[in-house]
Protein backbone atom coordinates (compact mmCIF):
# COMPACT_ATOMS: atom_id res chain seq x y z
CA UNK A 1 0.00 0.00 0.00
CA UNK A 2 2.17 2.62 -1.64
CA UNK A 3 1.44 6.09 -0.93
CA UNK A 4 1.14 6.78 -4.58
CA UNK A 5 -1.61 4.36 -4.48
CA UNK A 6 -3.49 5.37 -1.43
CA UNK A 7 -2.55 8.87 -0.83
CA UNK A 8 -3.25 9.96 -4.78
CA UNK A 9 -5.42 12.94 -3.10
CA UNK A 10 -2.82 14.16 -1.30
CA UNK A 11 -0.58 17.34 -2.84
CA UNK A 12 2.60 16.36 -3.03
CA UNK A 13 5.30 18.99 -1.58
CA UNK A 14 7.15 18.78 -5.20
CA UNK A 15 3.69 20.46 -6.91
CA UNK A 16 3.33 24.04 -7.43
CA UNK A 17 2.03 26.30 -4.79
CA UNK A 18 -0.01 28.77 -7.33
CA UNK A 19 -3.82 29.53 -6.26
CA UNK A 20 -5.91 27.28 -8.36
CA UNK A 21 -8.62 29.07 -10.38
CA UNK A 22 -11.26 26.32 -8.14
CA UNK A 23 -9.49 29.21 -4.99
CA UNK A 24 -10.56 32.23 -6.39
CA UNK A 25 -14.20 30.84 -7.29
CA UNK A 26 -14.42 29.61 -3.97
CA UNK A 27 -13.40 32.97 -2.95
CA UNK A 28 -16.04 34.63 -4.68
CA UNK A 29 -18.45 32.97 -1.95
CA UNK A 30 -16.74 34.38 0.93
CA UNK A 31 -17.71 38.19 -0.66
CA UNK A 32 -21.21 37.12 -0.94
CA UNK A 33 -20.98 36.23 2.85
CA UNK A 34 -19.39 39.30 3.93
CA UNK A 35 -22.10 41.54 1.84
CA UNK A 36 -24.83 39.59 3.52
CA UNK A 37 -23.44 40.05 6.77
CA UNK A 38 -22.99 43.62 6.34
CA UNK A 39 -26.38 43.87 5.38
CA UNK A 40 -27.42 42.23 8.26
CA UNK A 41 -25.81 44.69 10.74
CA UNK A 42 -27.13 47.57 9.30
CA UNK A 43 -30.68 46.19 9.18
CA UNK A 44 -30.82 46.58 12.90
CA UNK A 45 -28.41 48.33 14.99
CA UNK A 46 -28.19 46.85 18.55
CA UNK A 47 -26.00 45.28 20.87
CA UNK A 48 -27.32 42.08 20.26
CA UNK A 49 -27.72 42.02 17.26
CA UNK A 50 -23.99 43.00 16.64
CA UNK A 51 -22.92 40.33 18.81
CA UNK A 52 -25.23 37.60 16.54
CA UNK A 53 -23.65 38.71 13.26
CA UNK A 54 -20.18 38.04 14.74
CA UNK A 55 -20.97 34.71 15.78
CA UNK A 56 -21.99 34.22 11.84
CA UNK A 57 -19.18 36.02 10.86
CA UNK A 58 -17.02 33.17 12.67
CA UNK A 59 -18.60 30.39 11.56
CA UNK A 60 -18.09 31.67 7.95
CA UNK A 61 -14.97 32.22 8.07
CA UNK A 62 -14.39 29.11 9.85
CA UNK A 63 -15.44 27.50 6.78
CA UNK A 64 -13.12 29.71 4.40
CA UNK A 65 -9.85 28.77 6.72
CA UNK A 66 -10.66 24.84 7.08
CA UNK A 67 -11.16 25.37 2.83
CA UNK A 68 -8.17 26.89 2.68
CA UNK A 69 -5.98 24.27 4.73
CA UNK A 70 -7.96 21.43 2.64
CA UNK A 71 -6.54 22.80 -0.81
CA UNK A 72 -3.01 22.99 0.53
CA UNK A 73 -3.28 19.54 1.68
CA UNK A 74 -5.01 18.18 -1.31
CA UNK A 75 -4.63 18.09 -4.73
CA UNK A 76 -7.34 21.10 -6.17
CA UNK A 77 -6.48 19.83 -9.55
CA UNK A 78 -8.75 16.43 -9.09
CA UNK A 79 -12.09 15.78 -9.45
CA UNK A 80 -12.90 14.97 -6.05
CA UNK A 81 -11.24 17.81 -4.13
CA UNK A 82 -13.17 19.65 -6.41
CA UNK A 83 -16.29 17.91 -5.87
CA UNK A 84 -15.47 18.79 -2.24
CA UNK A 85 -14.94 22.44 -2.69
CA UNK A 86 -17.57 23.72 -4.85
CA UNK A 87 -19.91 21.22 -2.47
CA UNK A 88 -18.70 23.55 0.84
CA UNK A 89 -19.39 26.69 -1.70
CA UNK A 90 -23.00 25.37 -2.13
CA UNK A 91 -22.86 24.66 1.64
CA UNK A 92 -21.44 28.59 2.36
CA UNK A 93 -24.31 30.15 -0.53
CA UNK A 94 -27.16 28.40 1.70
CA UNK A 95 -25.55 29.78 4.86
CA UNK A 96 -25.23 33.42 3.30
CA UNK A 97 -28.77 32.95 2.39
CA UNK A 98 -30.01 32.15 6.01
CA UNK A 99 -27.73 34.92 8.08
CA UNK A 100 -30.43 37.25 7.72
CA UNK A 101 -32.45 35.94 10.11
CA UNK A 102 -30.35 32.98 11.32
CA UNK A 103 -32.24 33.59 14.75
CA UNK A 104 -35.43 33.04 13.55
CA UNK A 105 -37.64 29.82 12.77
CA UNK A 106 -36.23 27.94 9.69
CA UNK A 107 -33.61 30.36 8.48
CA UNK A 108 -31.24 29.29 11.86
CA UNK A 109 -32.16 25.77 10.88
CA UNK A 110 -30.81 26.10 7.32
CA UNK A 111 -27.95 28.07 8.53
CA UNK A 112 -26.60 25.28 11.56
CA UNK A 113 -28.07 22.26 8.61
CA UNK A 114 -25.41 23.50 6.14
CA UNK A 115 -22.52 24.62 8.41
CA UNK A 116 -22.57 20.92 9.97
CA UNK A 117 -23.33 19.13 6.42
CA UNK A 118 -20.72 20.59 4.29
CA UNK A 119 -18.12 19.62 7.06
CA UNK A 120 -19.51 16.49 7.70
CA UNK A 121 -19.28 15.92 3.93
CA UNK A 122 -15.97 16.86 3.50
CA UNK A 123 -14.52 14.92 6.27
CA UNK A 124 -16.55 11.10 4.79
CA UNK A 125 -15.04 12.23 1.38
CA UNK A 126 -11.85 12.61 2.81
CA UNK A 127 -11.67 9.37 5.18
CA UNK A 128 -13.31 7.51 1.86
CA UNK A 129 -10.33 8.69 -0.21
CA UNK A 130 -7.54 8.26 2.14
CA UNK A 131 -8.60 4.43 2.91
CA UNK A 132 -5.36 2.86 4.08
CA UNK A 133 -3.31 5.77 4.65
CA UNK A 134 -1.82 7.06 7.82
CA UNK A 135 -3.17 10.06 7.31
CA UNK A 136 -6.61 8.96 7.32
CA UNK A 137 -6.69 9.36 11.42
CA UNK A 138 -5.82 13.20 10.72
CA UNK A 139 -9.22 13.85 8.85
CA UNK A 140 -11.02 10.89 10.97
CA UNK A 141 -9.83 13.16 14.04
CA UNK A 142 -12.00 15.94 12.74
CA UNK A 143 -14.90 14.66 11.63
CA UNK A 144 -15.59 13.52 15.18
CA UNK A 145 -14.91 16.55 16.50
CA UNK A 146 -17.75 18.45 13.86
CA UNK A 147 -20.18 15.59 14.79
CA UNK A 148 -19.50 16.07 18.31
CA UNK A 149 -19.96 20.41 17.80
CA UNK A 150 -22.49 20.00 15.43
CA UNK A 151 -24.77 18.31 18.00
CA UNK A 152 -24.71 22.06 19.29
CA UNK A 153 -25.45 23.89 16.41
CA UNK A 154 -28.53 21.60 15.50
CA UNK A 155 -29.85 21.03 18.42
CA UNK A 156 -29.27 25.17 18.92
CA UNK A 157 -31.24 26.21 16.06
CA UNK A 158 -34.42 24.70 17.50
CA UNK A 159 -34.43 27.03 20.58
CA UNK A 160 -35.32 30.32 21.47
CA UNK A 161 -32.75 33.31 20.28
CA UNK A 162 -30.42 34.11 23.17
CA UNK A 163 -30.21 30.65 23.63
CA UNK A 164 -29.31 29.89 20.73
CA UNK A 165 -26.90 32.40 20.45
CA UNK A 166 -24.82 31.20 23.63
CA UNK A 167 -24.71 27.38 22.17
CA UNK A 168 -23.66 28.02 18.66
CA UNK A 169 -21.40 31.10 20.34
CA UNK A 170 -19.81 27.72 22.53
CA UNK A 171 -20.14 25.59 19.25
CA UNK A 172 -17.89 27.87 17.53
CA UNK A 173 -15.21 28.75 20.16
CA UNK A 174 -14.67 25.15 20.79
CA UNK A 175 -14.25 24.60 16.96
CA UNK A 176 -11.47 27.33 16.74
CA UNK A 177 -9.82 25.94 19.93
CA UNK A 178 -9.86 22.48 19.45
CA UNK A 179 -8.29 22.84 15.88
CA UNK A 180 -5.61 25.10 17.52
CA UNK A 181 -4.90 21.90 20.27
CA UNK A 182 -4.91 19.06 17.51
CA UNK A 183 -8.36 17.82 17.93
CA UNK A 184 -7.31 16.32 20.92
CA UNK A 185 -9.46 12.46 21.43
CA UNK A 186 -9.32 9.30 23.50
CA UNK A 187 -7.30 6.92 22.21
CA UNK A 188 -6.98 8.63 19.12
CA UNK A 189 -4.48 11.08 20.30
CA UNK A 190 -4.23 14.71 18.71
CA UNK A 191 -2.87 15.95 15.61
CA UNK A 192 0.91 15.99 15.30
CA UNK A 193 3.40 19.19 14.18
CA UNK A 194 3.85 16.67 10.67
CA UNK A 195 0.06 16.24 10.19
CA UNK A 196 -0.94 19.96 10.75
CA UNK A 197 2.05 20.67 8.05
CA UNK A 198 0.92 23.16 5.41
CA UNK A 199 2.88 25.12 2.79
CA UNK A 200 3.77 28.39 3.89
CA UNK A 201 3.54 29.92 -0.18
CA UNK A 202 0.30 28.63 -0.58
CA UNK A 203 -1.44 29.64 2.41
CA UNK A 204 0.32 33.07 3.24
CA UNK A 205 -0.64 34.03 -0.78
CA UNK A 206 -4.38 32.72 0.44
CA UNK A 207 -4.76 34.99 3.35
CA UNK A 208 -3.36 38.05 1.96
CA UNK A 209 -5.66 36.76 -1.62
CA UNK A 210 -8.65 36.53 0.53
CA UNK A 211 -8.43 39.85 2.52
CA UNK A 212 -7.45 41.88 -0.88
CA UNK A 213 -10.99 40.63 -2.19
CA UNK A 214 -13.05 41.20 1.41
CA UNK A 215 -11.62 45.15 0.86
CA UNK A 216 -13.70 45.14 -2.71
CA UNK A 217 -16.52 44.50 -0.13
CA UNK A 218 -16.44 47.84 1.07
CA UNK A 219 -16.99 49.47 -2.11
CA UNK A 220 -19.49 47.18 -3.09
CA UNK A 221 -21.64 47.77 -0.44
CA UNK A 222 -21.32 51.62 -0.82
CA UNK A 223 -21.94 51.61 -4.65
CA UNK A 224 -24.85 49.31 -3.90
CA UNK A 225 -26.60 52.26 -1.59
CA UNK A 226 -25.72 55.14 -3.69
CA UNK A 227 -28.17 55.51 -5.90
CA UNK A 228 -28.55 58.00 -8.33
CA UNK A 229 -27.94 61.45 -6.75
CA UNK A 230 -26.29 64.55 -8.55
CA UNK A 231 -22.66 63.56 -9.22
CA UNK A 232 -21.29 66.57 -7.47
CA UNK A 233 -23.20 65.56 -3.88
CA UNK A 234 -22.31 64.08 -0.39
CA UNK A 235 -23.02 60.76 -1.29
CA UNK A 236 -20.60 60.80 -3.93
CA UNK A 237 -18.18 62.46 -1.26
CA UNK A 238 -18.75 59.44 0.70
CA UNK A 239 -18.16 57.12 -2.07
CA UNK A 240 -14.91 58.70 -2.29
CA UNK A 241 -14.11 58.67 1.48
CA UNK A 242 -14.73 54.92 1.49
CA UNK A 243 -12.03 54.27 -1.40
CA UNK A 244 -9.66 56.70 0.12
CA UNK A 245 -10.03 54.20 3.52
CA UNK A 246 -10.01 50.58 1.35
CA UNK A 247 -6.60 52.05 0.18
CA UNK A 248 -5.40 52.99 3.32
CA UNK A 249 -6.29 49.73 4.95
CA UNK A 250 -4.94 47.73 2.00
CA UNK A 251 -1.54 49.35 2.73
CA UNK A 252 -2.16 49.06 6.15
CA UNK A 253 -2.25 45.43 5.98
CA UNK A 254 0.28 44.49 3.13
CA UNK A 255 3.30 46.92 4.07
CA UNK A 256 5.81 46.19 6.62
CA UNK A 257 5.99 42.77 7.67
CA UNK A 258 3.20 40.43 5.38
CA UNK A 259 5.31 39.82 2.54
CA UNK A 260 7.56 37.45 5.24
CA UNK A 261 4.41 35.45 6.14
CA UNK A 262 5.07 32.40 4.52
CA UNK A 263 8.84 32.31 5.89
CA UNK A 264 7.04 32.67 8.99
CA UNK A 265 5.03 29.72 8.22
CA UNK A 266 7.83 27.51 6.78
CA UNK A 267 9.89 28.05 9.97
CA UNK A 268 7.35 27.83 12.55
CA UNK A 269 7.77 24.69 14.67
CA UNK A 270 4.58 24.26 14.02
CA UNK A 271 3.44 25.34 10.95
CA UNK A 272 -0.06 24.18 10.93
CA UNK A 273 -0.64 25.78 14.26
CA UNK A 274 0.81 28.80 13.31
CA UNK A 275 -0.74 29.16 10.66
CA UNK A 276 -4.47 28.85 12.46
CA UNK A 277 -2.88 31.76 14.99
CA UNK A 278 -2.79 33.99 11.89
CA UNK A 279 -6.22 32.40 10.84
CA UNK A 280 -7.62 33.99 14.25
CA UNK A 281 -5.88 37.37 13.65
CA UNK A 282 -7.37 37.73 10.10
CA UNK A 283 -10.85 36.94 11.63
CA UNK A 284 -10.32 40.04 13.65
CA UNK A 285 -9.19 42.10 11.14
CA UNK A 286 -12.32 40.49 8.68
CA UNK A 287 -14.72 41.68 11.22
CA UNK A 288 -13.65 45.32 10.97
CA UNK A 289 -13.90 45.10 7.31
CA UNK A 290 -17.88 43.73 7.61
CA UNK A 291 -18.08 46.96 10.60
CA UNK A 292 -16.72 49.18 8.01
CA UNK A 293 -19.23 47.94 4.96
CA UNK A 294 -21.86 48.69 7.35
CA UNK A 295 -20.28 51.67 8.20
CA UNK A 296 -19.83 52.66 4.35
CA UNK A 297 -23.69 51.83 4.33
CA UNK A 298 -24.64 54.40 6.79
CA UNK A 299 -22.46 57.04 5.13
CA UNK A 300 -23.67 56.91 1.51
CA UNK A 301 -27.38 56.40 2.66
CA UNK A 302 -27.58 59.69 5.01
CA UNK A 303 -23.78 61.40 4.27
CA UNK A 304 -25.39 64.07 6.19
CA UNK A 305 -27.98 63.55 9.05
CA UNK A 306 -27.43 62.91 12.83
CA UNK A 307 -26.20 59.38 13.02
CA UNK A 308 -27.35 57.90 16.95
CA UNK A 309 -25.07 56.49 19.17
CA UNK A 310 -25.02 53.03 17.42
CA UNK A 311 -24.21 54.08 13.94
CA UNK A 312 -21.52 56.40 15.67
CA UNK A 313 -20.20 53.20 17.21
CA UNK A 314 -20.24 50.95 13.83
CA UNK A 315 -18.66 53.69 12.21
CA UNK A 316 -15.77 54.05 14.46
CA UNK A 317 -15.47 50.02 15.83
CA UNK A 318 -14.50 48.98 11.66
CA UNK A 319 -11.53 50.80 11.95
CA UNK A 320 -11.05 50.63 15.46
CA UNK A 321 -11.26 46.91 15.44
CA UNK A 322 -9.32 46.48 11.87
CA UNK A 323 -6.37 48.25 13.68
CA UNK A 324 -6.53 45.54 16.43
CA UNK A 325 -6.37 43.04 14.34
CA UNK A 326 -3.31 44.04 12.22
CA UNK A 327 -1.87 44.67 15.77
CA UNK A 328 -2.71 41.42 16.79
CA UNK A 329 -1.32 39.39 13.45
CA UNK A 330 2.11 41.26 13.32
CA UNK A 331 2.93 40.46 17.11
CA UNK A 332 1.29 37.20 16.84
CA UNK A 333 3.15 35.81 13.45
CA UNK A 334 6.14 37.69 13.50
CA UNK A 335 6.31 39.44 17.00
CA UNK A 336 6.57 43.06 15.29
CA UNK A 337 4.78 46.36 16.84
CA UNK A 338 4.24 49.15 15.16
CA UNK A 339 3.45 51.50 17.54
CA UNK A 340 1.66 53.64 15.25
CA UNK A 341 -1.41 51.04 15.23
CA UNK A 342 -2.37 50.43 18.69
CA UNK A 343 -1.81 54.49 19.30
CA UNK A 344 -4.46 54.59 15.88
CA UNK A 345 -7.06 52.36 18.41
CA UNK A 346 -6.74 54.39 21.19
CA UNK A 347 -6.72 57.83 19.02
CA UNK A 348 -10.17 56.42 17.59
CA UNK A 349 -11.51 54.91 20.77
CA UNK A 350 -10.92 58.21 22.81
CA UNK A 351 -12.06 60.78 19.94
CA UNK A 352 -15.42 58.90 19.28
CA UNK A 353 -17.63 60.56 21.87
CA UNK A 354 -16.26 64.13 20.23
CA UNK A 355 -17.66 63.00 17.13
CA UNK A 356 -21.26 62.56 18.23
CA UNK A 357 -22.04 66.10 16.94
CA UNK A 358 -20.66 65.68 13.32
CA UNK A 359 -22.66 63.87 10.73
CA UNK A 360 -22.15 60.60 9.03
CA UNK A 361 -19.49 62.39 6.49
CA UNK A 362 -17.64 64.12 8.59
CA UNK A 363 -16.62 61.35 10.95
CA UNK A 364 -15.62 59.46 8.09
CA UNK A 365 -13.77 61.90 7.13
CA UNK A 366 -11.60 62.32 10.15
CA UNK A 367 -11.66 58.43 10.39
CA UNK A 368 -10.10 58.51 7.29
CA UNK A 369 -7.67 61.18 8.22
CA UNK A 370 -5.82 59.09 10.94
CA UNK A 371 -6.11 55.58 8.98
CA UNK A 372 -4.03 58.30 5.80
CA UNK A 373 -1.57 58.81 8.92
CA UNK A 374 -1.19 55.63 10.16
CA UNK A 375 -0.96 53.97 6.62
CA UNK A 376 1.24 56.86 4.49
CA UNK A 377 3.64 58.89 6.95
CA UNK A 378 7.05 57.42 6.43
CA UNK A 379 9.02 55.17 8.97
CA UNK A 380 11.63 57.00 11.36
CA UNK A 381 14.45 55.33 13.14
CA UNK A 382 15.66 52.07 13.63
CA UNK A 383 14.07 48.45 14.61
CA UNK A 384 13.83 48.14 18.02
CA UNK A 385 14.58 44.74 19.64
CA UNK A 386 13.05 44.19 23.36
CA UNK A 387 14.67 41.28 24.34
CA UNK A 388 12.58 41.29 27.55
CA UNK A 389 9.78 40.44 25.37
CA UNK A 390 11.63 39.67 22.02
CA UNK A 391 9.77 42.03 20.01
CA UNK A 392 11.18 44.23 17.35
CA UNK A 393 9.17 47.91 17.66
CA UNK A 394 9.03 50.50 15.30
CA UNK A 395 7.24 53.61 14.62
Amino acid sequence: MTQTRWGWILRSREAPRRISYLELLFDLGLIVALTRLSDRLTGALSLDHAVETMVLLAAVWWVWTVTAYTTDWYDPRLAVVQLIVLTVLFGGLLMSLAVSSAFEGVSGIAFAGAYVGLHLFRGLVLISALRGHALRRRSLRVLIWFCLTGVLWVVGAFLPSPIRLAIWATAVLIDYAVSFFGYPLPRLGRLSAEELRVAGEHLSERYRQMFIVALGEIILVGVRRYGDPPFVSPRTAGLILLFVLTVTMWRIYIVYVADHLATGIDEATSPGRFGLVVAYAHLIMVSGVVLIAAGGDIVTRNPIGEPNATQLAILVAGPTVFLAGRTVYALAAFRALLWRMPIGVVVLSVSAPMMGALPPLAVAATITAVMAVIAFVPHFGPSVYRTRWRIRTRW
